[in-house]
């Protein structure tokens, strides 16, 4: 593995072999829980994501019972209202007391009413806990303090909240990116290497973005 730190510079990361998803959920651990929450894209976050969205107690999220779209706790009206409800600012943390339908497999239906909900960000946030640097570090036999350094060189380089022009277009400039290889995508542990390279992705703003 290969982690940047300087411009035009790499430094070699000896993880052992096939231990790649330990090493990139301790990369989320990072992101999630020892950076300021301010660091991340969270305009992307709360406009571009489903992290708002309201997790009922099944797993699936809450929805408004009259359109069946998915809930988010507005924080201006300090109430529950569908996702694409204009002039919302959404919540990505906390406990709210919520009703609505939640929709399950074959359409399964659990009609809610007074529950408590999250959004589905706080829940990645409990999530990823228990997968701190310290328990990567055992697994992939690599120092703890590289396996820090690199989510923090990774943030560092997404350049979060600066902007580029192409083509006359201002977009967000993001030049970063996590590149998985063959070995690592095929087989045991590839789809936990997709999903966190993915969710590293979103939580910085670089899905559809500029990496120029």
């Amino acid at each position: 593995m290969c982690s940047s730190d300087l411009p035009n510079k790499r430094r070699w990361v000896p993880i052992r072999p096939k231990t790649d998803p330990a090493f990139m959920f301790a990369l989320l651990n990072v992101l999630l829980h020892e950076v300021a929450r301010d660091r991340l894209d969270l305009p992307f976050l709360k406009d571009r994501s489903s992290s708002p969205y309201l997790v009922a107690p099944n797993g699936f999220y809450l929805r408004d019972t009259e359109t069946q779209k998915p809930l988010i706790w507005d924080l201006k009206r300090d109430a529950a209202v569908p996702f694409d409800t204009q002039g919302t600012d959404p919540a990505l943390e906390g406990e709210f007391s919520v009703s609505g339908v939640e929709i399950g497999p074959d359409d399964k239906e659990w009609h809610h009413k007074g529950i408590t909900c999250q959004p589905a960000f706080a829940q990645l946030v409990a999530h990823v806990a228990p997968y701190t640097p310290e328990w990567a570090a055992g697994i992939c036999d690599v120092l703890v303090t590289l396996v820090r350094q690199t989510a923090l060189d990774y943030l560092d380089h997404a350049h979060v909240g600066e902007t580029i022009t192409v083509d006359g277009r201002e977009m967000p400039f993001r030049p970063v990116a996590i590149s998985l290889g063959k070995t690592v995508s095929n087989g045991w542990g590839g789809y936990e290497c997709a999903w966190a390279r993915t969710l590293m992705a979103v939580l910085i703003g670089e899905i559809g973005r500029a990496h120029v």
